[in-house]
């Protein structure tokens, strides 16, 4: 049971470690009524292959000792009479078994818990034992056995006494009537065994699931715990955070120094531009910042002779619409371009006179 303060739901992380550890949603009586659907349902349908088979295997004995008079021939027989018998009965001894290990596996899939195999001595000790004993568990436990004997002797009674009392009402019965009647209320009687086992082992399941649920409740300091174990510390994320993103302006301020113009608001907005023909399909965006960075990037700029140029409404635009290393939008083409033939004009002017 879920102990105090335990009220959060189980993380992914927490039921993978218990399913390692063996706690998983197991019924043992899913797997004992799915067993004696199987048998019922073999049985109804091969039970007159059996019968058939027995009638030749007796008949066989009979004919062999007839012939040959010698009673010490009845144990070779017998023998083969077993072997054969045996390998009548191992398709439903199979199918039984398939249908065991199916429904184990369907409650819990397939699963290796080599530690279970590991001697605990918590176990050995009798307080440990005692505790055991009294615990709510095992008052489950005892309760659920109780009530399946109630429920089976219950029916069983319920069954018995109806076939009883048609039973007396035709005593003019053959042999043969009184022993297909006998079997039809046998029938009857395990049909409704099983279907009341069957309830009582769903039942049972919903229980196991619902107690695995509450085992594996959490505290809010565990799940806060495994959530820094997981993600790590939150401030040292934030602290990396930070880092990554001085990283990322170092960066693009580097490449402030690349960029063939920088567009301004004036002073809230800087947006650097780069382009060329034979690398980009359109002008690209380097660099933009707002506020501290844009004028980090204006400073930039000049260290490196970029031209800055003041350009309001296409600074802004340009700002808002065009993430950092993408292409200008066809939108924003043309005023861009008038920008760049001015730049280049610019610096074709100076390159000039400067010979």
């Amino acid at each position: 049971m879920a102990e105090a303060g335990r009220t959060e739901q189980a993380t992914p992380k927490r039921r993978e470690e218990a399913r390692k550890k063996g706690q998983v949603v197991l019924s043992p009586d899913v797997g004992a009524v799915s067993v004696l659907l199987a048998a019922l349902v073999v049985a109804t349908w091969g039970w007159p292959v059996l019968l058939a088979h027995c009638r030749s295997l007796l008949v066989g004995w009979l004919e062999q000792i007839a012939v040959s008079g010698e009673v010490d021939r009845v144990w070779p027989l017998l023998a083969r009479s077993f072997l054969d018998t045996g390998r009548v009965l191992a398709p439903f001894a199979l199918a039984t078994g398939l249908v065991g290990v199916a429904a184990v596996v369907a409650q819990i899939g397939f699963v290796m818990h080599p530690e279970r195999l590991a001697p605990e001595l918590e176990r050995i000790s009798p307080a440990k034992g005692l505790k055991r004993v009294f615990s709510a568990q095992w008052v489950m436990s005892l309760l659920k056995a109780v009530l399946k004997v109630a429920v089976t002797l219950g029916i069983g009674w319920v069954v018995v006494r109806r076939v009883s009392a048609e039973a007396a009402a035709t005593p003019g019965m053959t042999v043969e009537g009184i022993l297909a009647f006998t079997g039809e209320g046998m029938k009857e009687l395990v049909i409704a065994l099983v279907l009341a086992l069957a309830v009582l082992a769903g039942l049972d399941y919903l229980w196991q699931r619902w107690h695995h649920e509450q085992d594996l409740k959490m505290t809010r300091h565990e799940v806060r715990d495994e959530l820094k174990e997981s993600e790590g510390d939150p401030h040292v994320r934030m602290r990396f955070r930070r880092a990554h993103r001085e990283l990322a302006k170092r960066r693009m301020l580097s490449d402030v120094q690349t960029a063939d113009v920088v567009l301004t608001n004036p002073t809230h907005y800087a947006v650097a531009l780069r382009y060329r023909a034979d690398e980009m399909g359109a002008p690209r965006v380097v660099a933009k910042g707002a506020g501290e960075l844009a004028a980090r990037i204006k400073e930039a700029a000049r260290a490196a002779g970029v031209p800055i140029v003041e350009r309001r409404a296409l600074a802004r635009a340009l700002f808002r619409a065009v993430k950092v290393g993408a292409e200008v939008p066809p939108a924003l083409y043309r005023a861009v371009a008038e920008i760049l033939a001015f730049v280049y004009a610019v610096r074709r002017r100076t390159a000039e006179a400067t010979r």
